[in-house]
């Protein structure tokens, strides 16, 4: 029943060489402008007409090119094969590209995957003129210099020169073939690289304007180095671009380089990007959590759904606060109780919390402090001091092994992906969902209580905390206007009931940690056992007076009370709050 954690293996290399741009080639013999949707999945789903620049159709333009540009006979000379790879390659065709050279299984993938990373509008290849062959040895292929123009978005262009080899038939090859290697898209690219064009960086701002530097804040680095160089949504074409070689796997700019600029900022002044991080209450997170080694926590403000804070101490997984797959424990009985509301279960009904329940072959048990149960229990008593084997034995109240799917979906906005300003993704689990339908009686039990095949991080569980706190979901966002997707309000019976109940765990139930912070301050504590027995110390509160949200996870903590619950209270005492 324990959490998941992934990591992926990551390798990287560097290119050397300065980047270079160079002119058109001036004498051209022949021009290959298609317009290219390189998004595209590499298997001719290019555009239906490829049309030059003025609307006509590609011509070869040389003698000498029987078979080229879709004549549908085999190319049969260099020029021919040059011209058929320039404009395979130019429409977006990039499987009938690889095609044409030597190494079919590597060319094709490979430019797919460059010229969807550079993203440009169109590209235009121009077939330049063959270089003479020099030097005492001779040799078998026959180079040409060739010219890229990749137009972007808002009319910027980079325009630079490669050169391409077609090697004689031999073999198994029955016609000439276009030696394959990355330097052939450009001649700077590595195997291991890759191209982007980016706007220039920006300033992050948090939300009273106070600039976000990665020096002051390291676990944001990532973030504010993506919100820097993202174009947010809606947001006229830029006015300029950088091209710059990446590591294909980090996407981190490759040493030896320099960046390629394209265009100028309009007005010469700094671009600035206003986020929703506060800078205040980013760093009271980051000094809450220095007491705790592989820990993270988000706030949000669950008004908006704007993160206030995204921070983590952790040496051993990037991102802990929003890439971490745990098995939130018992935080996630907030969605369960939400449920169990909404089946028409009272926080007065009886819940009984016998010391172990019993699903199949599978024996269920409470924390420490309910080892031998808790005597005559009510739903709010299961709630507050987090009785394990009650939420077991309510699972039938509920409406089938979906229903826990369907209400972190529907009603908690879980299950699906939000784009925070970061892209699209859905956070915190392997899958496609982090709450999956039950796989039987015995795994949705353990679902009721925030185990089973349940992952979680502390976004995901802010965001639920936030729920509660307004009533309605508002999607997480790091961007103020960034587009969020809904959920269906919480009644507003039940959403009392569970600001009720959460405000009982703080008063008279777990989160003991939490008393005489805020009259308004509510919570729910959470132990998660993983497999091997260690526990997870998780907690979420939330405050609607201060309008604020929480979720803090230290992995391998013991209890939610123990290191989660001070960690808030410290971030919360931070900010003025208690």
């Amino acid at each position: 029943m324990a959490g998941m954690q992934r990591r992926g293996r990551r390798t990287s290399r560097t290119v050397t060489a300065a980047v270079v741009t160079a002119a058109v080639v001036a004498t051209a013999s022949v021009a290959l402008w298609l317009r290219s949707d390189h998004n595209s999945n590499g298997t001719g789903t290019s555009p239906a007409a490829q049309t030059g620049p003025g609307g006509g159709a590609v011509s070869s333009g040389a003698s000498g090119s029987a078979g080229a540009s879709g004549s549908g006979t085999a190319p049969s000379t260099p020029d021919a094969v040059a011209k058929d790879f320039l404009a395979a390659w130019a429409s977006g065709d990039y499987t009938k590209a690889g095609s044409f050279t030597d190494n079919t299984t590597a060319a094709g993938p490979r430019l797919q995957s460059v010229m969807k990373s550079l993203n440009p509008k169109s590209t235009q290849l121009t077939l330049g003129s063959q270089i003479p062959a020099t030097g005492a040895t001779p040799d078998p292929a026959t180079h040409y210099n060739f010219s890229v123009v990749d137009t972007f978005d808002g009319g910027l262009q980079w325009t630079y020169n490669s050169i391409l080899a077609v090697v004689p038939a031999s073999g198994n090859a029955g016609t000439p073939l276009v030696h394959w290697s990355s330097a052939v898209i450009n001649p700077q690219l590595g195997g291991a690289a890759n191209l982007t064009a980016t706007p220039p960086a920006a300033t992050v701002v948090d939300d009273t304007g106070l600039p976000l530097q990665a020096s002051a804040h390291p676990t944001l680095g990532t973030v504010l180095t993506h919100l820097a160089t993202a174009k947010p949504s809606g947001a006229p074409a830029p006015t300029a671009l950088q091209i710059n070689f990446v590591d294909a796997n980090t996407g981190a700019t490759l040493g030896g380089t320099q960046p390629v600029n394209l265009g100028a900022p309009s007005g010469g002044a700094a671009l600035q990007i206003t986020s929703t991080l506060d800078n205040r209450v980013q760093s009271a997170a980051e000094h809450a959590l220095a007491a705790y080694p592989e820990s993270g926590m988000v706030v949000i403000k669950p008004s908006t759904g704007g993160v206030l804070a995204m921070a983590g101490n952790s040496q051993s997984t990037a991102g802990l606060a929003y890439h971490a797959l745990r098995a939130p424990g018992s935080t996630f009985k907030a969605i369960t109780t939400a449920a169990l509301l909404q089946a028409g279960v009272k926080p007065s009904d009886s819940a009984p919390c016998p010391a172990i329940a019993i699903v199949g072959s599978q024996h269920y048990h409470n924390d420490e402090g309910l080892k031998n149960g808790y005597p005559n229990a009510t739903l709010a008593d299961a709630f507050e001091q987090s009785c394990n084997t009650s939420y077991v034995g309510l699972r039938n109240r509920l409406s089938g092994l979906g229903a826990l799917e369907n209400e972190a979906k529907t009603q908690f906005g879980l299950n699906q992906p939000w784009d925070m300003g970061l892209g699209s993704a859905t956070y915190c689990t392997a899958g496609g969902e982090q709450v999956p339908a039950g796989d039987g009686q015995e795994r949705f039990a353990a679902e009721t209580f925030g185990q089973g095949d349940i992952t979680m991080c502390p976004l995901t569980m802010a965001s639920v905390a936030a729920t509660v706190a307004t009533g309605t979901f508002k999607q997480p966002i790091l961007v103020p206007g960034q587009k969020q997707v809904a959920a269906t309000p919480l009644p507003a019976g039940v959403d009392n009931d569970l600001k009720t109940l959460m405000r009982g765990v703080v008063t008279d139930g777990t989160a003991t940690s939490l008393r005489g912070v805020s009259p308004t301050l509510g919570a729910k504590t959470g132990t998660a056992e993983r497999q091997n027995g260690d526990l997870d110390s998780w907690m979420i509160a939330m405050d609607p007076q201060h309008d604020i949200a929480v979720a803090c996870l230290v992995l391998n903590g013991g209890f939610g009370n123990d290191k989660a619950g001070p960690a808030i209270k410290a971030m919360l005492n931070g900010i003025g709050i208690g």
